[in-house]
Formats: structure tokens, C-alpha cells, sequence
């Protein structure tokens, strides 16, 4: 009898080494076949000896710049840069390590990322005023941006932007629900292929519907993001700190546009946590108001935390509100 679950237990780490092996290969195969049709029409600058990715379009006396969050890329904004491309010059971009951007050998902080993004705006020759648009995490990422450039920015929209002071205000109970997976268990996920097959039949998110550009580019090439955005993780209290040495914008311009939908909550039972969740994202939303002097709050009532999906059209209107050079582009 042993002698017969010893045989077992063999010939089942056999078969379970076989298949971590072919997820592997697989894996490398995707990867080198989407490598190779990979659009060569991408855009680059170098920085700092490596290239960074960003796409530019439109006319006109000013930028509208789309800052993407925590692991995001510039696909996020794509239909919406399209779209506000009729008015102004537009800017999106991937940051070092994320997705068609290579890694930096720096951390990911605040004025790395604030350096970044300078650097990137002076060499592709952006206009002036900038209005900038940020999703997430970006809100606090841009901070030291906004401290050293005020004078340039006419205006700020922060869609669903983060709080420094959002990881301390929340429970054990909400902090366990908001709690990612351990770093080996996603670098496992990625690089073994189980990342990629569980996701090519299920949705990577419940805002994200399956099948949707958005889905497909995260799925597809994640793999060139995840040591970043775990960076970006372990990085995160750090730059929250960061964030509240400069607590605020002045007199720029600013709207907070928040999701209200119960979509971020659908898949939560416990109603008393969905209902500490809600309270606690609408709090902070509100909170970002005592940025600016002059600052509105728009609920987006079709969203939850991707406004840019299920309220895009919200988030030109408020764009367009905020362009002091809208029309001089003709």
C-alpha cells in the first residue's frame, strides 16, 4: 500500500513538472510570436539609455496629457485620446517597465516617474499649458510634477485618483479584500503560462468586459509589466508619504471624477464590508477636493474605478471643459 502511494505521489509530481514545463514553452512562444508582430510604427525616445514608449497626436497650443495608473499603459486612454485629439494636442505613454516601454534600472517613486514624464514632454516638443489627466495611482505619481511645473498647467482631472492617506484609513477587513496576490504566485502565473490561459476564458477584471481591447493587450502582454508594477506595489507606502509633502495644487483648475456604480462591488458578499468599501472610496474622492482652491466633484454613475470603459464619454466632457486653448487648434 506504500509502496503504491509513493508510486502515486512520483508519477503525480511527474505530471504536474511535465505541465509546468509545456506551460512554460507555451508561454515562450506567445511571447516570441507576439514580439514579432509587435506594430514596428511604435514611437520612442531614449532616456537615459533606454526607450520609453508614447504615442502623440492631434494640433494646437496646448497638451492634454493621459496618465495611466499602478501597471497600467497608455491603452487605457486610446478611444478617448482619439477623441480629444479633435481639440488639442494629446500625449500617452508607457512608463519605464510597463508594457512597450524597457525597465529602468531606478525604483519606482514619485519624482521618477514626475522626472520621466518632464523629460519625455521637453523632447517630443509638447505645447504649453498642460492639462493633465490622471488615472489611479498617477495621482499621486504626478505630485512632484505638478509642485515644480505649476505655472504650466492649466488644469488638472483626477479620474478615480488615489489618496496618500487611503491605505491608512482602511480596516484589516477591507485592507485583506484589497489585498493583491503574493509576488511569487504572480511571477509564477506570468512566466509558467497559467496567467495567459486562465485569462484567455476568463475576464481579467469585472469592469473589464472579456474580450474587450483592453482585455486582450493586458492579457497578451502583461509579461512586460509585472516586474514593474510589483515594484510599483512594494514602492506604494513609500510614495504615499511621499504625496503629503505636497498636499496641494494651489488655484489650478481641478475636477475629481469619481465612479459610483455598484459594478467595483458586485462580486463582495459580505454586504456591511461592500458598503465600508463604498463609503470609503467616496470619502476619499471627496477629499481630493482641498487639492485646489478651485475644484468640483463629477460623479461617474456608469462606472466603478475604470471610468475610461463605461464612461468615456464623461471624461471627454470633462476635458474639454478644462481647455483654455480648445478651438485654436484649427
Amino acid at each position: 500500500m506504500i509502496d503504491f502511494l509513493l508510486s502515486m505521489l512520483k508519477w503525480s509530481g511527474i505530471i504536474i513538472v511535465a505541465l509546468i514545463l509545456i506551460g512554460v514553452l507555451i508561454e515562450q512562444f506567445c511571447r516570441w510570436r507576439l514580439e514579432r508582430l509587435m506594430d514596428r510604427d511604435l514611437t520612442y525616445i531614449e532616456r537615459n539609455g533606454h526607450a520609453i514608449h508614447y504615442v502623440k497626436k492631434g494640433q494646437g497650443k496646448g497638451t492634454v496629457v493621459f496618465l495611466s495608473g499602478m501597471g497600467s499603459s497608455h491603452a487605457i486612454w486610446h478611444d478617448i485620446q482619439d477623441r480629444v485629439a479633435e481639440s488639442a494636442v494629446t500625449l500617452s505613454y508607457d512608463r519605464s517597465g510597463i508594457q512597450f516601454s524597457d525597465g529602468a534600472k531606478e525604483r519606482v517613486t514619485n519624482l521618477q516617474v514626475s522626472n520621466e514624464l518632464h523629460d519625455l514632454l521637453e523632447k517630443i516638443d509638447c505645447p504649453k499649458p498642460f492639462i493633465l489627466v490622471a488615472h489611479s495611482m498617477a495621482a499621486i505619481y504626478m505630485r512632484p510634477f505638478v509642485a515644480q511645473h505649476r505655472d504650466d498647467i492649466a488644469g488638472i482631472l483626477l479620474v478615480e485618483g488615489a489618496h496618500p492617506l487611503q491605505k491608512i484609513h482602511a480596516s484589516a477587513q477591507l485592507k485583506t479584500l484589497l489585498r493583491t496576490p503574493s509576488p511569487w504566485l504572480i511571477r509564477f502565473a506570468v512566466h509558467s503560462g497559467l496567467y495567459r490561459c486562465m485569462f484567455s476564458f476568463l475576464p481579467i477584471s469585472q469592469e473589464i468586459p472579456f474580450g474587450h481591447p483592453l482585455h486582450v493587450r493586458e492579457r497578451d502582454f502583461f509579461y512586460r509589466s509585472v516586474e514593474t508594477t510589483l515594484d510599483e506595489l512594494q514602492q506604494d507606502s513609500f510614495n504615499f508619504k511621499d504625496a503629503l509633502q505636497r498636499p496641494d495644487f494651489g488655484d489650478i483648475p481641478l475636477m475629481v471624477l469619481a465612479g459610483t456604480s455598484d459594478i467595483r462591488y458586485a462580486g463582495i458578499k459580505d454586504k456591511q464590508l461592500a458598503a465600508e468599501y463604498k463609503r470609503w472610496v467616496i470619502e476619499h474622492q471627496y477629499a481630493q477636493l482641498a487639492l485646489s482652491t478651485d475644484s468640483r466633484f463629477i460623479e461617474a454613475s456608469k462606472s466603478g474605478h475604470l471610468v475610461q470603459i463605461h464612461d468615456a464619454d464623461l471624461i471627454i466632457n470633462c476635458v474639454e471643459s478644462l481647455l483654455p486653448f480648445r478651438g485654436e487648434s484649427k
